[in-house]
């Protein structure tokens, strides 16, 4: 059996994997400097990139089913039926490709993070500047019973 086609569909994959994570750093530096302009570019960059391991994704699980019998089979399975040189490019793809998607979660944790603190920011300076509701308005006014005089002389 030969694996040469999903050697191609993994190096696919990191080729992806790894332009995601060039997007995902370029967006870091969107949000560290306020950039929306520039993060709505990256977004929508993104969302193609997922799109398309999307597919190659689907593409391998179909090679899978057709060569193997079995969608759900594992790279390292993969690995472990190869031989030769198709199993030291397999285990240099399954290396390659997971190195990448750790790098790409790392950075998109940072990225939340920036995300999270610029909206702890902006509902802080909300609650500053917002004016709180009081317990006295300007609409209600101060008006002495005629039984008590506003001023009482005799205390």
């Amino acid at each position: 059996m030969t694996f040469a086609a999903l050697i191609r569909l993994l190096r696919a994959h990191i080729e992806l994997h790894e332009s995601l994570l060039a997007l995902s750093r370029r967006k870091t530096e969107a949000l560290k400097k306020n950039d929306i302009e520039a993060l709505s570019a990256l977004l929508a960059d993104e969302q193609k990139h997922i799109l398309a391991i999307r597919q190659l994704e689907e593409r391998r699980q179909r090679w899978l089913k057709e060569a193997l019998g079995d969608e759900a089979a594992t790279v390292v399975r993969c690995i472990a039926m190869a031989k030769g040189k198709e199993r030291e490019e397999l285990s240099e793809c399954y290396k390659r490709l997971k190195a990448t998607v750790e790098a790409v979660a790392e950075v998109n944790e940072l990225n939340r993070q920036l995300i999270e603190q610029s909206l702890q920011f902006v509902t802080a300076m909300i609650e500053t500047f917002a004016p709180t509701p009081s317990t006295y308005s300007r609409t209600q006014q101060y008006t002495p019973t005629p039984e008590r005089p506003l001023f009482e002389s005799k205390a």
